[in-house]
């Protein structure tokens, strides 16, 4: 050993004075060095030195100290260096509440949280992890309840599987009041195939049509016949109306055109509903139009069948399409030259022209339809010895399935409907009036049944025009009436998805005194002796289906 120590002392000195040494002399006694050194020693000595400057000592926790606040899962941690177990921590956080106590495993921990907390930690082993969720009582009661094995395939009575089920899971069953035999019940029979105890508490209830709920808190399962049911209508808005007014210088009133969808369906859920609980006394329903709820007191297979209707309107109602949506007003001629009209009757003489639509030089406008059952041509011009477009305008609508959407331009016009006086005991008489209104103007409901590539369109345009209003007097009042005429008619076409039609059209009457300097009456006025009573306007509508959503 101290021949050894000699040789490295020698290369220590070597490597101090080396640098005062010539090159040559360096290198070789570096390689003397190396080959006389010993590398089993020289490891064993740094060993040695390393171990003489280190004392290790380990320590091992027996126990969790809580007397500051700390998390569950840093709790969950400091247990894992007690057990060895791995812990992941799958609900939430939270602060452990401080104490003198000290955890030394989890069923302490799990009794501590119990007390304080009145919470339970639910244990679920994932290979070599254990899954850990912390829940209220009722909870982890549930938990435990879908973690009980009860295997049973056959037929049993009811009262039979209740021993059976209260003996699996200590939990006691009442039976409630509208289960009108309740010994005949209890005798019945029915066939059950169950793995766990959840299923077999199901299977009552599908079987004999009842409610069966379990309270965990009070450990009962109660068996109903009715229950108090909230189903929700999820459908668009029941009634949709927006305005737009502005002021106008014809009238006093206000022009307002208007845009509004409703929702007709109450009467058919009525009848749907009186029909299903029809024989039953006890079930009764309410529908709330204003936020689309439906409030039953029902058996289980009423409740099922009024979620079915509901999910069908659902899936009705999610269906949509955008159309644009054009209107075209005509002054139409003695003659009727232009306007909408009949080319054809006879599809197989018309060229498959398609669709045709644009504005001509010097302001003319025409649209060509060619369709399954006619086609249709409509010309305008602004040359008044032709005749006159009184107004165009394009907008786009979009249209749920089965719902009814309204468009009007009116203008309202208000009037006296009647005059209420009153006279007091110094013989002073006041007077007041009731001033009602009445929309004069144009409107059309469209509604659509929409397939995946083509809807089935219902349109019912709808005109409504102010004739005159007279006074009449009755004592001292002077009262209003208003005459007014109303025109409507319904028409269904069938339009696929990128196609343009003229889908209909309504002829008004207007009087001559409207027109007097946009047209020669002569060419336009009929009617009447002197020809010039009053003047045709054509009001055209044009729909093109852009698209369908849904499906």
């Amino acid at each position: 050993m101290l021949k050894k120590l000699k040789i490295i002392s020698i290369f220590l000195l070597s490597i101090l004075f080396g640098t005062g040494c010539s090159q040559n002399y360096h290198n070789e006694m570096m390689t003397r060095a190396k080959k006389s050194v010993n590398k089993k020693s020289l490891i064993n000595i740094k060993e040695s030195y390393s171990q003489s400057l280190v004392n290790e000592k380990t320590n091992k926790r027996d126990y969790i100290d809580i007397s500051n606040e700390k998390s569950l899962s840093a709790v969950l941690k400091e247990l894992e260096l007690i057990d060895g177990n791995f812990y992941f921590l799958k609900s939430s956080d939270l602060l452990i509440p401080k104490s003198r106590m000290k955890i030394h495993n989890m069923s302490e921990l799990n009794q501590y949280l119990n007390a304080v907390l009145d919470k339970e930690l639910f244990i679920k082993k994932s290979g070599s992890i254990y899954l850990v969720k912390l829940l209220s009582k009722s909870e982890a009661k549930r938990q435990s309840i879908d973690r009980i094995a009860f295997k049973l395939d056959g037929e049993i009575s009811v009262e039979e599987l209740m021993k059976l089920i209260t003996s699996e899971s200590g939990y006691e069953i009442s039976i409630g009041s509208y289960i009108e035999d309740t010994q005949k019940f209890q005798d019945s029979i029915i066939s059950v195939n169950t793995k766990n105890l959840i299923d077999a508490i199901d299977s009552i209830a599908n079987s004999k049509n009842v409610y069966v709920d379990i309270d965990y808190d009070k450990e009962v399962i109660n068996i109903k016949r009715y229950k108090d049911v909230v189903v929700e209508l999820n459908i668009p808005v029941l009634n949709l109306k927006t305005t737009n007014e502005t002021s106008t210088k014809e009238t006093s009133g206000e022009s307002t055109i208007e845009n509004s969808s409703q929702i007709v369906l109450y009467d058919e859920l009525n009848k749907m509903l009186e029909n299903i609980i029809s024989n039953d006394e006890i079930s009764t329903y309410h529908i709330d139009k204003a936020s689309g709820l439906i409030f039953l007191k029902s058996t289980k297979s009423v409740e099922n069948a009024v979620r079915t209707i509901v999910k069908a309107y659902e899936e009705s109602f999610s269906k949509e399409t955008t159309i644009e949506f054009e209107r075209i007003e005509l002054v139409l001629n003695k003659g009727r030259e232009y306007g909408i009209g009949t080319l054809s009757s006879n599809r197989q003489t018309n060229a498959n022209a398609g669709v045709v639509k644009n504005i001509n030089d010097g302001g003319t406008f025409s649209f060509v339809s060619d369709n399954a059952n006619r086609l249709l041509n409509l010309t305008g011009t602004a040359n008044n010895e032709v005749g006159k477009i009184l107004n165009y305008s394009k907008n786009v609508i979009v249209l749920k399935n089965n719902i009814p959407s309204v468009q009007s331009i009116s203008q309202n016009t208000d009037y006296i409907e009647k005059i209420e006086t009153t006279k007091d005991e110094n013989g002073n008489i006041t007077s007041e009036a009731t001033v009602n209104t009445i929309k004069d103007g144009t409107s059309i409901t469209a509604m659509a049944k929409i397939l995946r590539d083509k809807i089935f369109l219902n349109i019912t345009p709808n005109i409504k025009k102010l004739i005159k209003i007279d006074s009449k007097k009755i004592g001292d009042a002077d009262i209003q009436l208003p005459q007014y005429k109303d025109q409507s008619y319904n028409i269904s076409r069938e339009v696929s998805l990128g196609e343009t039609v003229v889908v209909g059209s309504i002829i008004v009457h207007d009087d001559t005194k409207d027109y007097q300097g946009v047209i020669p009456l002569e060419g336009f006025a009929v009617g009447g002796t002197d020809s010039k009573k009053y003047v045709r306007r054509e009001i055209v509508y044009i729909v093109t289906v852009k698209d369908i959503k849904g499906f």
